[in-house]
């Protein structure tokens, strides 16, 4: 039988089972002895890894005193330091180049080898791999100590160790010369970051008298408590527990007689044998097996049916705000599965429904702009035709010729197979609109046209949005005034990034209860009113624009009617 196909009833008898197996075993086979073979293991691989490190630093150390012991017989080198004077700058200058090639082997020989260079008193200059300069006196006297290159060779100076040989031994400053070699502190750092056996720690190379330490990963921070410690507590081959506030260190030593020089170790005890501590609890362990295994047992609940339980629930409130494209996806074969597959089929459902209403309300509305768009057309078609009949019956043949060029005209864009335009393609229309009214209403009525910002004349709009609005200026608010009629047309780009677009005229038709009218009409399209005009603009802009889109009905300060249409500017719409 597949564990997945098991029922919830069987899952949760099969996991108090083996909750319960493992603890009766874990007892069994705790050993006591785990902490202690691990700290001897260690203890041991730390002092193999001090006296490995002395040793291949002895042996470098006696390849070098080997070469430098060498050169001291070398012929160039007693040369400079004897017979320079007798030397001609040709031959001094080639016995100087020949000296630092060879200071520059001795250099080479050894990583931990910083620079390598000769004193000679009687130039007064100290010849090193790569410069010919002076050597302070201080430093010369110095180098110039005996010591014993087999037993502490080393001579400390200034935070610096060298290996010198003066030649002759111990000679006067001022005679014969010396050849030095410094070590490179940072050679050494590096190469004491690999002795760290595991866990956290750090090592420690001193010179027996604390003068020159070179240190390197994590020690204990207390340093001086550190080195006092060290030095009268810590013997070669005897590791030593070290505390330090809560931390303990593991503290291991080894001196090199021959170097002068001795390296100790410090691991913190808790990285390393920290893990195998909890062995020494396993007694804990029995006594409080009853409450682990309740609070086990929970966790195991939890993770079988609250968790699956919440997840769906999240999943539901997901779907709740709106997120369609949540999906479930099941760990194993349950009831859990079964519940999360019905919720991934109902969410691809309803996304489909929406999927479906979405397609059909953008067709309705498709089919509401086409209808209100037509709805312009005949309208003016009618009175155009009126008009020119009663030019003709006036034999007004010039206004008849103008009247029927620019109804042409007028015509040519509105049949336009274009459902959107450039706002200065709607301009130059509604100029063509009203050339046309210019004829029918004569001088009595002026038509002004403000100039469209640079910003504003490639904004795309729906075709013959602008034309109604100068039309009602016409119709409700100019029509019976006798003369001096004014209809101003103005555009701007507002500092909120909309374009505003403002009709007014100075009629004197309106009353209160009129603009209360427009206002009301404009605050709810739907409702019905007089004036479809503004009706059919305020729809198709919001059509097109959405609920951003508004007009503005007020009082002009001609004395009229003013109109003011604001519409989002987008890269959509641009």
């Amino acid at each position: 039988m597949r564990i997945g196909r098991l029922t919830l009833f069987h899952k949760l008898f099969l996991t108090f089972l083996v909750l319960i197996l493992p603890l009766v075993t874990l007892s069994l086979i705790v050993n006591v002895r785990s902490e202690r073979l691990v700290r001897e293991q260690i203890t041991s691989a730390a002092q193999d890894k001090l006296r490995d490190y002395l040793h291949a630093l002895e042996g470098d150390v006696g390849t070098l005193v080997t070469l430098m012991q060498q050169y001291v017989l070398d012929d160039e080198f007693n040369h400079l330091a004897y017979s320079s004077v007798i030397l001609s700058d040709e031959q001094f200058t080639f016995m100087v180049k020949s000296v630092q090639r060879k200071l520059l082997i001795l250099k080479n020989m050894s990583p931990y080898v910083k620079d390598a260079f000769v004193n000679v008193p009687a130039l007064n200059r100290k010849i090193s791999a790569v410069a010919y300069n002076e050597l302070p006196v201080e430093e010369a006297v110095a180098l110039n100590r005996m010591v014993d290159l087999y037993e502490s060779p080393f001579t400390r100076y200034d935070g610096r160790l060298w290996l010198s040989l003066p030649v002759p031994n111990s000679s006067p400053v001022g005679q014969g010369f010396t050849i030095a070699l410094e070590l490179s502190n940072e050679a050494l750092l590096a190469s004491l970051g690999g002795l760290n056996v595991s866990g956290d720690g750090g090592a420690l190379l001193h010179d027996g008298e604390w003068g020159w330490i070179v240190s390197s990963g994590s020690l204990p921070e207390e340093r001086s408590e550190t080195l006092e410690f060290l030095q009268n507590s810590v013997s070669d081959g005897e590791p030593e527990l070290y505390s330090e506030g809560k931390a303990r260190y593991y503290a291991f030593h080894q001196t090199s007689p021959r170097l002068g020089l001795s390296l100790a170790m410090f691991l913190e005890e808790k990285s390393l044998i920290g893990p195998l501590r909890q062995y020494a609890v396993w007694l804990w362990s029995l006594s409080i097996a009853a409450v682990a295994l309740v609070l086990l047992f929970s966790y195991r609940l939890y993770r079988m049916i609250h968790a699956p339980m919440k997840r769906l629930v999240g999943a539901f409130r997901s779907l709740e705000s709106g997120n369609l494209n949540q999906q479930l996806r099941a760990e194993s074969d349950d009831e859990f599965s079964y519940l999360y597959h019905q919720f991934n089929r109902t969410v691809n459902r309803l996304r489909e429904l929406i999927d479906e209403v979405y397609v059909q309300r953008y067709q309705v509305k498709a089919a509401e702009l086409k209808q209100l768009q037509s709805q312009i057309n005949p309208h003016f078609l009618y009175n155009s035709f009126f008009n020119l009949y009663r030019l003709a019956k006036l034999r007004e043949n010039d206004k008849v010729i103008a009247f029927s060029w620019h109804l042409g005209d007028y015509y040519k864009y509105v049949t336009k197979n274009a459902d959107h335009v450039e706002l200065e393609q709607e301009v130059a229309f509604c100029r063509s609109y009203a050339a046309i009214q210019s004829i029918r209403f004569g001088d009595h009525i002026l038509i002004r046209f403000g100039e469209v910002p640079e910003s504003l004349r490639h904004l795309h709009v729906p075709k013959l949005f602008l034309q109604p609005l100068i039309e009602n200026a016409y119709h409700h608010g100019l029509e019976d005034r006798a003369d001096q009629g004014v209809i101003d047309i103005a555009f701007c780009h507002s500092d909120s990034g909309k374009a505003v677009i403002i009709v007014e005229d100075n009629g004197d038709a309106l009353d209160e209860e009129a603009m209360q009218r427009i206002r009301s009409l404009l605050e709810d399209p739907e409702r019905p009113a007089e004036s479809e005009g503004l009706r059919n603009v305020l729809q198709r802009i919001r059509l097109h624009y959405g609920e951003q889109a508004m007009l503005v009905a007020d009082r002009s300060p001609l004395g009229g009617l003013r109109i003011t249409m604001t519409i989002p500017i987008k890269e959509d719409f641009a």
